[in-house]
């Protein structure tokens, strides 16, 4: 063997050797997702625009979007909700949540 040769399949071997290690490092470190994150909420729901569209307010300013409620959440009834926060873009705008739960509770809402 000639030391080119030689000096080849050893350069050859440590590139394996640190791409092997990149990749066990890379599976050490691992890879989680974020919990998702649930709000409760309870408000007034409003329709939103467009006028299919349904939103309730929470707190600190923030906009939900509770427009995939199955059933429906119901405008001008005062309800407490559950979901689960989305990065999901829409039409209607605000923080899209999924997985809604809601109740309707005691209390009016303004007209």
């Amino acid at each position: 063997m000639s030391i080119r040769m030689g000096i080849a399949v050893a350069a050859g071997l440590l590139a394996a050797v640190g791409l092997a290690g990149n990749a066990g490092a890379e599976m050490l470190v691992g890879s989680k997702a974020p919990k998702p994150k649930k709000v409760t909420v309870s408000g007034c729901a409003t329709k939103g625009t467009p006028d299919t569209c349904t939103m309730i307010a929470g707190p600190k300013g923030a906009n939900y979007n509770v427009s995939g409620a199955t059933p429906p959440v119901p405008v001008g009834t005062k309800v407490k909700l559950q979901g689960t926060v989305t990065d999901k873009m829409s039409l209607c705008g605000g923080v899209v949540l999924d997985g809604i739960k809601w109740a309707a509770t005691k209390g009016t809402c303004k007209k």
